[in-house]
């Protein structure tokens, strides 16, 4: 960390975060500010109670700082881990060790990054996917927030009145690069290949008009293409003129925002073959990866858009039994949500929407509250070219959700085919992370129908800011705020069924 009297970083400033998007081809269907529109107060009412089936908790290591993910690799019986600080970690959880795990570092990228600075810095290490075909090529793919730079994405230009005077600089870069690691003969551990590029590849820069709301997670689909997320460019309500958690009108959110726009990656899901001397697809504009066929959007000037209408889809998932896409999205001041992205082009409606609710972006003061949006009404299934969630809760419950994994093991027989996610905390960085569940395989149509349980009897004492999954398709909780000899860390826990 650059500032070591600060506590160790955590992910998702979510409480604080608070995004949106909207924008232009589906810009008549924005929802523009209406006095005639009261807020619900109380948008999914009832509470989450524990269910019948609960889980316990294992600690598989507390040497990690703030561990956004655990992600496996072709031909490895490891769990690799995303800390957020810059480091990508091994840990040899075959045969479910019963004492502490020492992580191994496999590749370090801190030297890039511009965050995390503070406990709440949303910036850092974000992702990490691995190859397919790993076992013979060696690649790994990761997502880092850097310093502002040469960029393939720019920010949509913005003229509003407010923001004469006043500095349209963006705030970081979301990169995505490739490196290639190989196994040392004498050891068999992992490490970054000498002989190739360093810094790695870099395959995608997109600019950052604000600090939060970077999403940030990357996966192989079953496809074999590369799956991006990436926020709607941070601030709040996904406008211009807010203000800013700087004091300042925010920019960089033009027109109806951009969860909307397809003139913007931001706010969306990306689809990209990053093989550029692969005959699929057509070549990108910057010539380093291809265009998969079938994007919704191969003429438009963002063709590697493959879902868009997102806030800050922060984790993502494939079901490893169907290759199901499950994407959760952090909500603004109400409503957070679970997706299925069952196919290319779908617009799961921010700002238009949270959740199933319409929302109102309301008005805003440059000298007031950051964020007075609210939603006016339930319209499930409308308007008719979005689409909803699957399953929605609403902050009575946490303040942003943490997208996990469908649920394909064999230690927790009854949660099979259930989706096990959670929320980052309670309340506002109180440090009572929550895990729930929803039957995944066995849901209903209607969003209000399918109905979420907690997995323990109680908060957990730390924050939930990322989900495992290791080769045998059991999960791991990844949290922030768990006192150490030395202050707070993180640490990575192993789910294990106790009832019934």
């Amino acid at each position: 960390m650059a500032l070591p009297e600060l506590r160790p970083a955590r992910r998702m400033a979510f409480p604080t975060a608070l995004g949106m998007a909207l924008a232009l081809s589906f810009a008549t269907t924005a929802v523009a500010h209406d006095a005639r529109h009261g807020p619900v107060g109380d948008p999914v009412p009832g509470a989450i109670r524990p269910g019948p089936v609960r889980v316990g908790l294992t600690t598989v290591t507390t040497d990690v700082t703030a561990p956004l993910a655990g992600v496996t690799a072709p031909g490895r019986n490891e769990l690799f881990v995303v800390d957020q600080i810059g480091s990508l970690l091994s840990l040899n959880v075959s045969g479910r060790p019963r004492g502490p795990v020492t992580p191994r570092k496999v590749l370090d990228v801190s030297a890039l990054l511009v965050g995390p600075q503070t406990s709440t810095d949303e910036r850092g290490f974000l992702g990490v996917a691995f190859s397919p075909s790993f076992v013979s090529d060696g690649l790994v793919y990761t997502d880092t927030s850097e310093a502002v730079g040469p960029a393939d994405y720019h920010l949509r230009p913005s003229t509003d009145a407010c923001l004469r005077g006043h500095s349209q600089a963006p705030d970081h870069l979301d990169v995505v690069r490739e490196w290639r690691l190989r196994t040392d003969p004498a050891t068999g551990a992992l490490g970054l290949d000498p002989t190739a590029p360093n810094p790695g590849r870099r395959l995608l820069a997109i600019e950052h008009p604000q600090a939060n709301h970077n999403a940030g997670d990357l996966h192989f689909g079953p496809d074999g293409f590369l799956y991006i997320t990436d926020g709607d460019g941070g601030g709040a309500d996904d406008q211009n003129c807010q203000t800013n958690f700087d004091g300042n009108p925010m920019f960089g959110h033009p027109g109806a925002g951009n969860g909307q726009s397809l003139d913007t990656p931001l706010g969306k899901v990306l689809r990209i073959n990053p093989r550029r001397a692969n005959t699929q697809g057509t070549l990108s504009a910057n010539g380093q990866y291809r265009i998969p066929p079938g994007n919704p959007f191969p003429g438009g000037k963002v063709p590697e858009i493959y879902s868009f209408g997102l806030r800050n889809p922060f984790r993502f998932s494939f079901d490893a039994a169907n290759g199901q896409l499950w994407v959760a999205d952090v909500g603004q001041n109400d409503v957070e949500e679970v997706n299925l992205v069952t196919g290319p082009g779908l617009n799961f409606g921010w700002r238009v929407k949270e959740g199933t609710f319409l929302f109102d972006p309301s008005g805003f003061q440059l000298k007031g509250a950051r964020s007075d949006a609210f939603p006016f009404s339930n319209g499930p299934r409308s308007p008719a070219r979005m689409t909803d969630p699957v399953a929605q809760y609403d902050h009575d419950e946490g303040t942003a959700i943490i997208g996990g994994y469908v649920y394909r093991g064999t230690q927790m027989p009854a949660l099979r085919g259930h989706y096990v996610f959670g929320d980052t905390s309670r309340r506002l960085n109180n440090q009572h992370g929550r895990l729930f569940e929803f039957n995944a395989d066995g849901r209903a149509p209607a969003t209000a129908a399918n109905r979420i349980t907690e997995l323990q009897d109680g908060p957990l004492d730390a924050q939930l800011i990322g989900f495992g999954q290791d080769t045998a398709h059991e999960l791991y909780a990844m949290v922030f705020g768990v006192p150490g000899p030395n202050g707070e860390t993180g640490a990575v826990l192993r789910l294990t069924q106790q009832a019934p």
